[in-house]
């Protein structure tokens, strides 16, 4: 992926993972997409974690930025680029970092409603895409620098950095090899 530098290219490069990851799952055979293979998530289980990673990201941005500040601190060094936060992530990943908690995904089994079940998360992701860019787009360009937010895996990063880590985890878990 090219350079990231400016909010605008961050909102296009947003809208473009997104649109890839839900082109991605939208291929998927409903038949499909709710069965794992041994301990690999299904893409049931991958589409459960990116709206799972969404809510409190779309819920943050909202917060007042007073309450940011408090919560979070101020940034104490510029924010990493793109590739800087992929190579990151990709190193606590092969240290075995994984998702825990409340990103884990919650395990559906097809049935007679797999389509429906699967037309319901898919509409679920577009919801929370189109919240997010929506509400960055409120944001200052100087201000996704401003401001942090923890990542259970990288810890405090900026709103641009966290951006950055959800553009590339949309490709990562839209992918057949999750890379």
């Amino acid at each position: 992926m090219s350079e990231i530098k400016s909010k605008s290219e961050l909102i296009s490069a947003l809208h473009d993972s997104n649109q890839r990851a839900a082109n991605w799952f939208t291929e998927i055979p409903a038949r499909d997409f709710f069965t794992r293979q041994a301990d690999v998530w299904s893409a049931s289980d991958n589409l459960d974690h990116l709206i799972k990673s969404y809510k409190p990201l779309v819920k943050a941005l909202k917060l007042p930025k007073i309450s940011l500040r408090a919560m979070f601190g101020i940034p104490q060094k510029a924010s990493m680029s793109y590739e800087e936060l992929c190579e990151l992530y990709r190193d606590e990943i092969a240290r075995g970092a994984q998702a825990s908690g409340r990103f884990l995904p919650s395990p559906e089994e097809a049935d007679t409603n797999a389509d429906k079940k699967k037309k319901e998360l898919l509409d679920q992701f577009s919801k929370v895409s189109i919240d997010l860019v929506s509400v960055i787009e409120k944001w200052t360009e100087a201000e996704l620098d401003q401001y942090l937010l923890p990542h259970p895996i990288l810890g405090t990063l900026t709103f641009r950095e966290m951006l950055f880590f959800t553009i590339y985890h949309n490709l990562r878990h839209a992918s057949p090899a999750g890379d």
